[in-house]
C-alpha cells in the first residue's frame, strides 16, 4: 500500500513538473534568447552569427575562448560578412550593437540586433512564395518569361504605399502595398523560387519623372537578374503604375544612370551588361489578369492590417505549439 501511494505521489510530482514547466512556455516571450554558445576561433564565430541572424535573434549571447584580443578587433567585420553573406539578409536588418566582457582567456558577447520581420514573418513570406510562384510559371517557360510572369504579378498586386509605413515583402504578401524594399526583396524570393539567379542591390534615385517620390537623390533599392547567363537591372518598384509598366525590366547600367540611378560599383559582384541588349519582354504571359493596384481593389487598410495580423498571429502559435511539444517530449524521457 504504502508502494502504491509512493507511485501515485511521484506521478502527481511529475504531471506538477509537466505543468509548471508548461506554464513557464506559455509565458516566454516569442521572441526568446538563443542558445548560448562558445567559440574558439574567427570563422566559427562568423557562422554563428550568421545562424542568429537567419532566425532572426533580437538577442544573443555567445563566448569566446583563445585570443580574445584578437577576437575584439575584429569584431565588428567578423559581424558585417555575417550579415552580408547573403543579399535579402543583408537587407533585413535595421540596427545591430554588441557589448564585450568576461577576461582575456574568456569573452561574453551580447548582440541587440533590430529587423524589419520577425521570424514568424520570414517563414510565413517563405510559405507564400513556394505556393504561390508555382501557379504563375510552368517548366516549358523560358528564363524571361519566368521572370516576366513574376514581374508582372508583382507590380499588378502589389501598390507603393506613399505613407512609407509598410515596407517589407511580408506587407506586400499581406496588405497588397510596401515601399522599393519589399519589392525587391519579394522580387528576390519569388525569382530563387523560380530558379532564376536574383540580387538586391541599393544606391540612389534622383529621377524628377519618377512615379514615386524622388525630390531630391534618396536612398534605393531594385534588383539585379541574371538571363541567359547576362545580368541586368530590373526596377519593379518604378515599373509599377507607370504607362510603360517594363521600362525598367532588363535594362543595362547605361540606361538606368540616364535614369537618374547611381550604385557604388563595388556592389555590382556579377557584370552587368552597359546597354540595353536583353530581350523584349514576351508578348503574353501565362499569368492571371488583374486590373492595377489602387484603393478600389485592395482590402481596406484596416481589413489587411487584420489578415496579416492573423497570418502572423497563427503562424506564430504553430511554431511555439511545436516548441512545447518538443519540451514536453525531452521532460518526459527523463522522468520515465
Amino acid at each position: 500500500m504504502k508502494a502504491l501511494q509512493l507511485l501515485k505521489l511521484t506521478c502527481q510530482r511529475s504531471w506538477v513538473v509537466v505543468i509548471l514547466l508548461t506554464l513557464s512556455l506559455l509565458m516566454t516571450p516569442s521572441n526568446a534568447v538563443a542558445s548560448e554558445q562558445t567559440l574558439t576561433n574567427l570563422v566559427d564565430l562568423q557562422n554563428d552569427i550568421q545562424l542568429d541572424l537567419t532566425n532572426r535573434e533580437t538577442k544573443f549571447t555567445l563566448y569566446y575562448t583563445g585570443d580574445t584580443t584578437q577576437m575584439a578587433d575584429n569584431l565588428q567585420t567578423v559581424f558585417e560578412q555575417a550579415s552580408q553573406t547573403n543579399d535579402y539578409l543583408k537587407t533585413s536588418l535595421t540596427s545591430w550593437e554588441y557589448k564585450v566582457g568576461g577576461t582575456t582567456k574568456k569573452a561574453t558577447l551580447q548582440f541587440t540586433v533590430g529587423y524589419l520581420t520577425t521570424k514568424a514573418q520570414e517563414d510565413y513570406i517563405d510559405a507564400k512564395v513556394k505556393a504561390l510562384v508555382p501557379t504563375l510559371i510552368s517548366s516549358d517557360m523560358s528564363e524571361i518569361a519566368k521572370e516576366q510572369a513574376i514581374h508582372d504579378w508583382l507590380i499588378k498586386h502589389v501598390a507603393y504605399d506613399s505613407t512609407l509605413n509598410q515596407r517589407t515583402a511580408y506587407t506586400a504578401l499581406t496588405t497588397g502595398k510596401t515601399v522599393c524594399t519589399g519589392y525587391a526583396m519579394l522580387m528576390e524570393k519569388m525569382l530563387n523560387q523560380a530558379g532564376i539567379k536574383c540580387y538586391i542591390i541599393a544606391g540612389n534615385l534622383s529621377d524628377p519623372s519618377s512615379k514615386i517620390p524622388n525630390t531630391e537623390k534618396e536612398n534605393h533599392v531594385w534588383n539585379l537578374v541574371q538571363i541567359n547567363t547576362q545580368w541586368y537591372h530590373v526596377d519593379a518598384t518604378n515599373d509599377w503604375n507607370n504607362p510603360d509598366s517594363h521600362m525598367f525590366f532588363n535594362k543595362g547600367s547605361a540606361f538606368m544612370k540616364e535614369k537618374g540611378f547611381a550604385w557604388n560599383e563595388a556592389q555590382l559582384l556579377r557584370p552587368v551588361v552597359t546597354n540595353m541588349t536583353a530581350p523584349s519582354p514576351v508578348k503574353a504571359v501565362d499569368t492571371p489578369i488583374v486590373t492595377k493596384p489602387s484603393e478600389t481593389n485592395l482590402q481596406s487598410d484596416t481589413g489587411a492590417r487584420i489578415v496579416g495580423f492573423l497570418d502572423n498571429f497563427l503562424t506564430t502559435i504553430a511554431l511555439w505549439i511545436l516548441s512545447i511539444i518538443q519540451q514536453l517530449s525531452i521532460i518526459s524521457r527523463h522522468l520515465l
